[in-house]
């Protein structure tokens, strides 16, 4: 059996290199420290940072597996490196090169810990109505004998087995009738369904867009983050925000593929020409934005001063503790609701 890989690189050791120094390190700028002696930047080199373990295992018949960390890396992480190098050696791109690189935006837009996060809380306000109105209409035909093994057959989806469920009845006694409970729980095989989803259905909507690659103004370059996929709404300089989508109309979605190139759109919108050198104020709107949209990471190529200036980093030990605490406890608590919630299957 090949080795598991428990060491779960969240954004790719293939991009973070592009923004390596001489010395093949990268300058690592955290936003959340646990003390004021805490250095403003630190250097790593890439197989150190933007990873935690078992981020992406899963319990499966009882074992652990790394199915989703060795799929990520053979359909879009392993395809893009040599196109990444490719577009930022600025040498023409085919359209399966332009479909390699969507994909990897893609990839890398949703397997964060900032859009783990963002699952999480959607799943905890939405799930309990969703379970409550499969219940009701499954009463129904349940009730009207409406349910055929043909239509069970049908019902079921590629990836369902990832959603956690346990369904119970209960038999009332003297009466023909009893209680259909279900149980489920937002969690690491919530999200893992929601990955392959999005990376198998609704990534198609990205490839309808007219891409560029645009450079920033001279001086400049671009940082990166752990959250390296900007997905704006943008009205003008001083409104917008970045809870945009992969679909919004006049939206912009900005990926920096390395410090001098970044991959942009704005959806519904005629491109602007390849390779486009963007003014000062542009590129610093966009390094803003950038910065902003990072989780705990930004990265560079060098200690980049205007960084600490648009993002003062949070300096609170308590918050710092209790995230660490939080992805060291990650793997131990999904694997035991994984064991109770999957043992029948």
């Amino acid at each position: 059996m090949s080795e598991l890989h428990k060491k779960n690189h969240f954004v790719p050791e293939c991009y973070l290199k592009r923004w390596q120094d001489s010395k093949n390190k990268i300058c690592v700028y955290r936003t959340l420290v646990s003390h004021h002696n805490v250095p403003l930047w630190k250097k790593y080199s890439v197989s150190a940072i933007a990873y935690h373990n078992h981020l992406y295992t899963q319990m499966v018949a009882g074992v652990e597996s790394d199915r989703l960390e060795r799929w990520l890396d053979k359909e879009f992480e392993s395809p893009a490196n040599a196109v990444l190098d490719k577009a930022v050696l600025e040498k023409r791109l085919s359209p399966d090169d332009w479909n390699i690189l969507i994909r990897f935006l893609a990839a890398q837009d949703v397997r964060t810990p900032s859009r783990l996060l963002e699952h999480l809380k959607y799943y905890n306000e939405k799930y309990p109505e969703i379970l409550e109105s499969t219940l009701k209409e499954l009463t129904k035909k349940l009730e009207g004998n409406d349910i055929e093994r043909s239509a069970i057959k049908h019902t079921s989806k590629k990836y369902s087995s990832l959603i956690p469920m346990k369904v119970t009845t209960e038999l009332i006694p003297g009466e023909d009738g009893g209680i259909l409970k279900a149980e489920s729980y937002a969690g690491r095989s919530t999200w893992f369904f929601s990955i392959n989803h999005l990376l198998e259905n609704t990534e198609k909507v990205l490839h309808k867009h007219k891409w560029s690659i645009v450079k920033p103004a001279k001086g400049y370059s671009w940082p990166t983050s752990d959250n390296p996929v900007i997905k704006l709404n943008f009205i003008n300089h001083m409104k917008y925000d970045l809870k945009g989508g992969w679909d919004k109309k006049k939206g912009n979605i900005i990926f920096p593929i390395g410090p001098d190139h970044a991959m942009f759109v704005q959806i519904n919108d005629r491109p602007i020409p390849k390779w486009t050198r963007l003014t000062v104020d542009q590129t610093r709107l966009f390094r803003k934005i950038i910065v902003e949209n990072a989780h705990r990471m930004v990265f560079s190529n060098f200690f980049d001063a205007e960084i600490i200036r648009i993002r003062e980093r949070i300096v609170d030990g308590n918050q710092f503790g209790n995230e660490q605490k939080e992805i060291e406890q990650w793997h131990q608590k999904n694997t035991e609701l994984e064991m109770e919630y999957f043992k029948n299957r």
